[in-house]
């Protein structure tokens, strides 16, 4: 049986930036930005939402055939687009061609999910992401997984 869920992450679409590295007590230390801690929590918030209404705050169980993820990323129209150009973005005739990088939305989005979602993003066994233009930026995931019936 194919069990699935969505959400949806409302405002400006963002990848996950490099990790930041310090010296404390002769010692490197590995961080993430502050603007990248803001928005894997901010992913956290509304899959964690998602998850309570479709699965009772457990994780899923992929030990049989993995999970799927879905992600479409919606990025505002440049304003410097001519009208013409922009009512074609929005019918999808053009295709945005710009940041963030499509692996860097992935990798913020798979990590943030970790022990929300699944246990660990290893999990995910298949994995599809694209970009459209939309007045609305926001992210849109969509996850999904077999079940054996009776669970």
């Amino acid at each position: 049986m194919t069990r699935s869920f969505s959400f949806i992450v409302p405002g400006e679409v963002r990848g996950q930036g490099r990790p930041r590295t310090t010296i404390r007590g002769g010692y490197a230390s590995i961080y993430d930005s502050p603007e990248d801690k803001a928005n894997k929590h901010n992913i956290q918030l509304y899959a964690s939402e998602a998850m309570r209404a479709a699965m009772d705050d457990s994780l899923i169980d992929s030990s049989l055939k993995g999970i799927s993820v879905a992600i479409d990323c919606y990025v505002k129209v440049p304003e410097s687009m001519s009208k013409k150009k922009k009512e074609m973005a929005y019918r999808g005739e053009i295709l945005p061609l710009r940041k963030p990088d499509l692996d860097n939305v992935m990798k913020a989005v798979l990590d943030a999910c970790n022990g929300v979602v699944w246990r660990d993003d290893k999990e995910v066994t298949k994995a599809q992401i694209c970009r459209y233009y939309s007045d609305m930026p926001k992210l849109v995931v969509r996850v999904s997984w077999e079940e054996e019936a009776g669970q």
